[in-house]
């Protein structure tokens, strides 16, 4: 693999000093937006809004904050639907049969497929290129998206990141979009539950006093990785050659078996469960699955200064968004645009996509930056390579449910992200029937980053770390049965344990991502798959998304649009 030599002497370890010296871990704008030459939108006078009006109505429709949802909302999942593209993609020679091209051929310098935030970022970063971005669903952002009740924003999807280090790609965008005035910094490290109370310090071994020496062989070993001269952190996305040797060199455990060997046996039963059900909540993977070069990031971004949005990072988004609206034409940013076939010619690349009126369009593009799954780009990709759709088989993408408890008051405790670690018992015989038993993991203070809200939100992650659960997870009664267990959760565990009653609930929205989490098992950063997943096609098509790494991860397609901006310039000449 190589790396832009722009990086070269980027800082080569993550800041894990926070973690050290604390010693713990702790939109539909009428639908002309989609079709090629769209007018201004029209005021109800019948003249032409301002600008300013037109940005304002363009992201409140297309922006990843749907914040037209109002008191009521559908007893359904919200989330990613894929009814459309699975009945058109997994079909496409019976699609192409009775579907042909519409229009003229458009032509662009280049086209974005995926509007989520590594869409939005690589949108950005190239603008003066006057992208195209075809997202399939109605509303950008991804998994990254929000949604308003009253005068409360709360997220349905990826809720914070970590204060980006200066000198890097994340920090330049941090930077450039002032998201230091849109975003609030966690003061302190989160608590933990067990047994029904919060624990302040349970990651230095409060609940298990008689083990604490082991706690803090686990929190000297995450201090030691700042200070270590001869092995850089194992930065992902890597920056260059000498992290991402750090990367595989820790790829060899997962990380339950890397911090057992810390620790020098059996890690605590307390402090096992607790890992176990962080790794549910960030990757949808057990402990023991999950690759210790990509737990150790996810640790390091718990433990540093993190950043929140009223929103989650689809507040992120929503800024990105209307910094493109300034700067590029509406009808280039265009939703329910779907992509069944990209060719790619000696001197460009063909994009067929399906627009919002479901006609199929044609764009001859210079340069197609692919951000979408790359199960999903392998559908509709010509001539794609054995060894890349090899590459791409071996990834596990996992699903995940968030629920949004609406409250009428806000809770006395004031944190931001709980984790509930119940009687602090694993049970590694069966998996799946444990998951089940637990629901969520953890829940967030959705109004953390806007206390001003009359009003509160509190956010559930539960994930599904097996495999096989997308299928059962799209069934008409799945609905009903994750939403009773997310009410016997809630009325069991966690009212009473903020001091709560059932008659301070006024709401709970569900939201399922289906395939929302690539799965970094140990030996994928260091057997070439990654090599094969980030590497351009043909010269015209180059992948910026977060299973360029297996590293779901705002900052991941973020990071790439510019440690691959010199295959993506070469694209565009």
């Amino acid at each position: 693999m190589t790396f832009n030599p722009r990086w070269k002497s980027i800082l080569g370890r993550r800041d894990f000093l926070w973690l050290g010296a604390q010693g713990s871990m702790a939109l539909l704008l009428s639908r002309c937006a989609s079709i090629p030459g769209a007018g201004p939108e029209q005021g109800a006078d019948g003249s032409p809004k301002s600008a300013a009006d037109q940005l304002n109505s363009f992201t409140r429709t297309y922006g990843p904050i749907d914040r037209l949802s109002g008191e009521q909302v559908p007893q359904a999942f919200s989330g990613d639907n894929n009814t459309r593209p699975h009945s058109i993609l997994w079909n496409l020679d019976s699609y192409f049969s009775t579907h042909s091209p519409k229009g003229e051929i458009e032509k662009a310098p280049m086209v974005i497929i995926g509007g989520g935030m590594s869409g939005l970022f690589t949108a950005y970063e190239y603008r003066q290129h006057q992208p195209i971005i075809l997202e399939q669903a109605p509303r950008f952002g991804g998994n990254a998206k929000g949604q308003q009740w009253r005068d409360l924003t709360y997220s349905i999807g990826a809720a914070y990141i970590d204060l980006p280090r200066a000198g890097t790609p994340m920090r330049k965008f941090y930077d450039e979009l002032d998201l230091e005035k849109v975003l609030v910094g966690r003061p302190t490290s989160d608590p933990a539950e067990f047994n029904g109370k919060i624990y302040a310090n349970f990651w230095e071994g409060e609940t298990e006093p008689k083990l604490a020496t082991k706690y803090e062989k686990m929190n000297t070993f995450f201090s030691s990785l700042c200070k270590e001269k001869d092995r850089p952190f194992p930065f992902i996305p890597a920056l260059n050659q000498g992290q991402f040797d750090s990367v595989k060199y820790y790829d060899r455990y997962s990380l339950h078996s890397l911090l057992s060997e810390v620790v020098g046996g059996r890690l605590p039963p307390h402090l096992e469960t607790a890992l176990e059900y962080y790794c549910w909540s960030t990757y949808a993977a057990s402990a023991k699955e999950i690759s210790a070069s990509a737990a150790l990031n996810f640790l390091a971004q718990e433990s540093n200064p993190i950043r929140i949005g009223a929103g989650g990072n689809a507040r992120i988004g929503e800024v990105l968004l209307e910094r493109l609206v300034r700067e590029l034409p509406t009808k280039n940013l265009r939703t329910q645009a779907l992509v069944v076939k990209v060719k790619v010619h000696d001197d460009h690349a063909e994009v067929w996509y399906e627009d919002a009126e479901r006609n199929l369009r044609r764009i001859h593009t210079r340069c197609v930056v692919m951000c979408c799954p790359k199960f999903v780009a392998a559908k509709f990709l010509e001539g794609i390579e054995s060894e890349r759709v090899n590459a791409i088989k071996k990834i596990k993408y996992r699903s995940y449910m968030t629920a949004n408890l609406l409250l009428k008051k806000k809770p006395k405790a004031l944190f931001y992200d709980l984790f509930m670690t119940g009687n602090g018992k694993s049970k590694y015989g069966n998996l799946e029937k444990w998951q089940d038993e637990v629901n969520a993991t953890d829940f967030v203070l959705a109004n953390f980053a806007d206390r001003s809200a009359g009003v509160t939100a509190l956010t559930f992650y539960r994930a599904f770390p097996v495999d096989g659960m997308r299928a059962k997870l799209n069934t008409p009664e799945a609905y009903s049965e994750y939403r009773k267990k997310f009410e016997t959760q809630i009325a069991k565990s966690v009212l009473p344990l903020l001091e709560l009653s059932q008659a301070d609930v006024a709401d709970l929205r569900l939201t399922l991502w289906g395939h929302a989490l690539p799965v970094a098992t140990p030996g994928f950063y260091s057997d070439g798959t990654i090599e094969q997943l980030r590497k351009p096609f043909k010269g015209r098509v180059v992948f910026v998304e977060q299973d360029n790494w297996l590293y779901p991860s705002t900052q991941t397609g973020a990071t790439d649009t510019i440690l691959l901006q010199e295959e993506i310039r070469k694209a565009l000449a």
